[in-house]
């Protein structure tokens, strides 16, 4: 029996002292967590990004080191694909390439990396998988991420999307929730973020969007609820569109200058909650005509040449209070425009003022 019990505790030391000495990435092999290396000078486990994604499993790390990597990386697996040190994709190289896409239901971290001159700099078109792009610059793309049709929650966070030709996120029809935080977009030939027809719940929160083509945030058709806070809009058409939506809206802390309006909604249904805006427009303010939602409006400054609120025909209550409402233009200048609405209005420390002919509420 003490022969038995020396063999046994002899077997267990041997096993115990092998795995003590196992490489790091044999040894991570074994949990499922093993970290692959990628440098194109061959002095890391892989030259190249895809052939070091093409061998990881879901829970492994592919960490790229820094260079220009001329690439088209495909993820299928959830794994973690970093760049601590600022690697960069070039799709110079690639007639409509794309520099990362992510495929069916993977959950992929993406971050770090600087990703330039591609059709589509992340596309995750039809996913459904639940994956976030963090602390990465797409330049000089079509499209900055470009996702529609996806169902998985997304997240989008500490980003920037820059002279693109289109939108810098197209993500139409998507049914997931999704988060874009502290992320700017500067410079796009679009909508900052076209999401048209989507049916998640979004959030936007810390958000600019400089010198868009098109709005700043195209929600039109949505259905599902928003909240948007602490967000700028400068040099647009419009701050945030969201016309035939029918979710609940909560806007905090949200600034349009430079753009001809600041909120558009028409044929919605959904309630509307804004608060601690700051709206400097050349034409209209607030444009919610034909609205069935109730709406409350606080803490606003509204400055605009033509109207501060145009409210034509809406249908549920507002409430207006703590705000001051200018129009600039010489004629037909109008404060609040509620013609033929149906419910009441209830209007608590309100300043309209205009230098123009008309004010009229």
């Amino acid at each position: 029996m003490d022969d038995a019990r020396t063999t046994l505790l002899a077997l267990l030391l041997s096993v115990v002292l092998t795995v003590a000495v196992l490489p790091t990435s044999v040894a991570g092999a074994q949990t499922g967590q093993e970290t692959l290396t990628v440098n194109k000078d061959g002095s890391a486990d892989y030259r190249s990004i895809q052939a070091a994604v093409n061998a990881a499993n879901s829970g492994d790390t592919v960490e790229v080191q820094p260079g220009t990597y001329y690439e088209a990386v495909r993820v299928n697996e959830s794994i973690t694909l970093v760049a601590p040190d600022r690697a960069i994709l070039d799709g110079s190289r690639f007639v409509n390439g794309t520099g990362i896409t992510v495929v069916g239901t993977a959950n992929p971290n993406v971050t770090g990396f600087t990703v330039r001159n591609y059709r589509f700099g992340v596309a995750a078109n039809g996913t459904n998988g639940d994956w976030t792009l963090t602390e990465t610059t797409v330049i000089a793309a079509d499209v900055g991420v470009y996702a529609p049709n996806a169902s998985g929650n997304w997240t989008i966070e500490d980003a920037a999307i820059a002279r693109t030709t289109y939108s810098g996120v197209f993500a139409r029809g998507t049914g997931g929730d999704w988060t874009i935080r502290d992320t700017r977009f500067v410079d796009v030939g679009g909508d900052g973020a076209d999401v048209r027809k989507s049916s998640g719940d979004w959030t936007v929160s810390a958000v600019v969007v400089d010198r868009s083509g098109a709005d700043g945030i195209d929600a039109s058709g949505t259905s599902g609820d928003w909240r948007v806070q602490d967000t700028e809009v400068r040099q647009s058409d419009t701050g945030v569109k969201a016309i035939d939506s029918g979710g609940d809206w909560t806007v905090t802390d949200l600034t349009v200058r430079r753009s001809d309006t600041g909120l558009v909604t028409a044929f919605s249904s959904g309630a509307w909650t804004v608060s601690n805006a700051t709206l400097d427009t050349r034409d209209i303010g607030v444009f919610a005509a034909r609205t069935t939602g109730a709406w409350s409006v606080r803490n606003a400054t509204i400055e605009s040449s033509q109207q501060g609120i145009h409210a034509v025909k809406t249908n549920a209550s507002w409430i207006l209070s703590d705000s001051t409402i200018t129009v600039t233009a010489e004629r037909n200048a109008i404060g609040v425009d509620a013609r033929s609405a149906s419910e009441g209005w209830s209007l608590t420390d309100v300043t309209i003022e205009s230098s123009g002919i008309k004010v009229a509420e």
